[in-house]
Formats: structure tokens, C-alpha cells, sequence
């Protein structure tokens, strides 16, 4: 039943994660504002190119990331709320008790905790746009194979890796924020981002609930 269920529910929402790949970008690491899209392009390159067409291209690039990151957080968010919507269902099929259901919960968020004081090295090191893409790739790869599980101790470690993978979901997206934004819609586009954690919370029951009779 699980993994029906995350099927489902991620052939919906994966196409976001294949957007962050083929959005060609200059991330390299070193902290560049595409808010001037000006800034790496020769000088003649510049007067050229420089105008109401490219002005018009920056928007786009600017707020077209800022709807990819508030898709991210959506999913990242639904993946957390599967568990708990279906733990009556969990508990009566895998006999398991609530103590047990605590840990899980708890695995969680222990992992996610932690693991957001050490994403943040990685991030500031590496390339910013392959890293958030691959978090998000195993992040949905992770909340898809906690269906395999077929006990407490599968489905144990399957939410401390989920934790893991879904700690890089903040650190990235305001980084990007800062990266792409001028300072005066840099609050704009973090409260648009954000906002998909309670849009998450509200569609997350009736989805997944409308899943569970289809996959059983």
C-alpha cells in the first residue's frame, strides 16, 4: 500500500525536480546577484544585449526560480505529512504501538535538526544548483522507497534518511534568495517560498487520503 501511495503521490510533484536541472543558470558558487544580469557578460557582450529584452529575461529567471523553490517546499512538506495522516493505517497494519510511532516522528526531526548545521558547509562549497537538485532527487527517492518497508526498523531508517536529505530544503532556498533578489524583494520572495509549507498542510490530508482507496 505505501509504495503505491508514493508513487502516486510523487508522479504528480516530480516534474519540479527535472525543472531545477534544465534551468540554465550561472551558480557557480561564489555568490553572484543575477538581479544584474549585466555583471558576468564581456562589455561589448553588454551593450548589446543590454535592454528592455533582457530586463524582461531576469524577471522571469528571477521569479520562475522563486515558484521552483515554493514547489520544492510543498513537496518537502508532503513528504513529512505522509507518515502522520497514515498512522492510524501504519499502526494497524504493521501492529506497531505508539511509542513506537513516536520514534519515528522523533527520528525525523532529531536528523533534520542536525543535519541543517552541516548542509550549510556543503552548500557554501559546492555548486548551489546541482546540490539542491540532488537533495531534492533523494529526498523524494527516500519518501518513495519507505513503502519497501515491512517493519519498525525499516520504516526507522528510512525517516532518518529522509530527515537528512530534507534538512537542505531551508539553507538552499534562502541562499538562492539572497543570490538572485535585490534586497528590497528578498522578503517578497522568501515569504512566497515559505508559504508552501501551509499550502502543504492544507492539501496534504485530502490528498493523500484521496491516494490511500486507489492504491489500497
Amino acid at each position: 500500500m505505501g509504495w503505491e501511495l508514493n508513487c502516486l503521490t510523487y508522479r504528480r510533484h516530480f516534474g519540479y525536480f527535472f525543472s531545477l536541472l534544465t534551468l540554465q543558470i550561472n551558480w557557480n558558487g561564489r555568490g553572484e546577484n543575477l538581479a544584474d544580469p549585466m555583471k558576468s557578460l564581456p562589455e561589448t557582450d553588454a551593450r548589446v544585449v543590454h535592454g528592455r529584452g533582457t530586463a524582461t529575461r531576469s524577471l522571469w529567471i528571477k521569479w520562475g526560480l522563486c515558484s521552483l523553490l515554493f514547489l520544492a517546499t510543498i513537496l518537502n512538506y508532503l513528504n513529512r505529512q505522509t507518515l502522520s495522516i497514515l498512522a492510524p493505517t501504519l499502526q494497524h497494519q504493521m501492529h506497531m504501538g505508539n511509542e513506537a510511532l513516536g520514534w519515528l516522528f522523533a527520528v525525523f526531526y532529531y536528523s533534520y535538526t542536525l543535519f541543517q548545521f552541516a548542509v550549510g558547509p556543503v552548500l557554501d562549497r559546492f555548486n548551489l544548483r546541482w546540490c539542491f537538485a540532488l537533495a531534492v532527487f533523494f529526498w523524494s527517492l527516500v519518501s518513495g522507497m519507505t513503502g519497501l518497508a515491512t517493519g519498525f526498523a525499516g520504516l526507522l531508517v528510512f525517516r532518518l534518511l529522509l530527515g537528512v536529505m530534507e534538512s537542505a530544503n531551508w539553507p538552499a532556498s534562502l541562499r538562492i534568495v539572497a543570490r538572485v533578489f535585490p534586497p528590497e524583494e528578498r522578503t517578497l520572495a522568501s515569504g512566497i517560498f515559505t508559504s508552501g509549507t501551509s499550502l502543504a498542510a492544507l492539501v496534504a490530508p485530502g490528498l493523500i487520503l484521496a491516494i490511500l482507496p486507489v492504491a489500497g
